[in-house]
């Protein structure tokens, strides 16, 4: 696929069918956030990669949806909200494999008033993206799970991790079930988010 058309056919998809992912693809996909550019070309990442379904289950047990209130939603966050919200644990149930991108936490961000764990934290995202954008490439779907409140730490138990290592999210991926629930995107383009020279 031609980079350009997986930029814009690169979606977040909550809604998987039951199929396992050859493994050639899946370590293209994680060779691809490993060239991701790094704080300091340190490349501290470590990602435990879960294709064992007993595994994927009792992580998704971690995960609690989210409430959502929005009956008819009026925005593409309010659509987004109706979608995903409800979709937070049944959408690692049905996945293939999840990917747990830890990276070494030099500066732990709550500690962190000159923003040098920013570095890493920015660093850990952009390994992330380019495993959405590989994904994408070999015609997966994939997501994102942000892990909040006691998910981090529960997670670190779970898997064994030793103290130091952050988890800014999860990669879920699968491949696409027939027509998934997708919000409608919010318009953004040059002309209207783009400032040259000056705000």
């Amino acid at each position: 696929m031609e980079f350009y058309d997986v930029i814009n056919r690169r979606r977040s998809i909550r809604q998987f069918e039951d199929r396992e992912i050859p493994s050639d693809a899946l370590e293209r996909i994680l060779d691809a956030g490993l060239k991701a550019p790094s704080s300091n070309h340190q490349r501290r990442w470590e990602l435990l990669t879960l294709t064992d379904k007993s595994l994927i289950l009792s992580l998704a047990k971690l995960v609690h949806p989210y409430p959502c209130r929005i009956k008819e939603p009026k925005t593409p966050q309010q659509e987004m909200f109706r979608i995903a919200y409800l979709r937070q644990r049944s959408m690692i149930e049905e996945s293939a494999c999840v990917i747990l991108p830890f990276y070494k936490q030099k500066y732990p961000l709550s500690e962190d008033r000159n923003g040098y764990g920013l570095m890493d934290y920015g660093a850990a995202w952009t390994l992330i993206e380019n495993m959405l954008l590989a994904a994408t490439a070999e015609g997966l779907g994939s997501v994102v799970h942000i892990p909040v409140k006691k998910e981090p730490s529960e997670i670190k138990s779970l898997f064994n991790i030793p103290d130091g290592w952050g988890l800014p999210a999860f990669v879920v991926l699968g491949y696409a079930a027939e027509n998934p629930l997708l919000p409608s995107q919010v318009k953004v383009s040059i002309e209207k988010n783009v400032h040259w020279n000056r705000w």
